[in-house]
């Protein structure tokens, strides 16, 4: 299921489908908040992440058989802290670089029909009115861009092992970096027992 459109990232590109290959536009990307998780219902952590303040420009090209979109494109989204838990607004950065193509003939309003061939699922559509929505390259941009683990700081504790405190506000006095008993086998091991055979290769 796609995410809804965000009216703030829909554009007219009516005129510039008009003018020669080469023409271009810059456009101001620009929204409040954007949900960058698909709203299916199935999952209620994704659901809740979303980006605010996302703001970017883009510069849109005429080619042959529709436009370039390349741009960049950032916001503040709203996270987890992958070490102690806490919920962080983390500044992400990401770069987009995406190829729209008409459903229409702009001149005649014709549908355009294209040979099974040359269909790609990877390039996005134009509608009939001439509105291009970058809502989803913005979303999957800035989501392919959020790091695989979040850091509230590069210096974050964590929770206790013991008590599951969070490290970065109290000291809860428990022990966090004692010896992993399940190497307690291996270190009563001695290397003496093992002794070297001088013939092999």
């Amino acid at each position: 299921m796609e995410n809804s459109t965000n009216n703030d990232l829909v554009f007219n590109v009516a005129q510039l489908l008009k003018e020669r290959v080469g023409s271009t536009r810059r456009l101001s990307l620009e929204t409040s908040s954007l949900s960058l998780y698909e709203e299916d219902g199935t999952d209620h952590e994704q659901d809740s992440v979303e980006a605010r303040n996302v703001r970017g420009t883009a510069k849109v090209t005429r080619l042959n058989d529709g436009v370039l979109v390349q741009g960049d494109v950032e916001a503040d989204v709203q996270l987890q802290c992958s070490r102690c838990l806490d919920d962080i607004s983390l500044p992400v950065d990401a770069s987009l670089e995406e190829q729209f193509e008409p459903t229409v003939d702009v001149e005649t309003g014709r549908a355009i029909t294209r040979p099974e061939e040359q269909e790609d699922d990877t390039v996005f559509q134009i509608d009939a009115n001439h509105l291009m929505d970058l809502t989803e390259p913005v979303r999957q941009a800035l989501l392919v861009a959020i790091p695989m683990r979040p850091l509230c700081k590069e210096d974050c504790k964590g929770l206790c092992v013991v008590c599951g405190a969070n490290l970065n506000h109290t000291d809860c006095g428990h022990q966090q970096n004692g010896p992993d008993n399940r190497w307690e086998a291996l270190r009563a091991l001695n290397i003496s027992d093992f002794p070297v055979d001088k013939n092999a290769n």
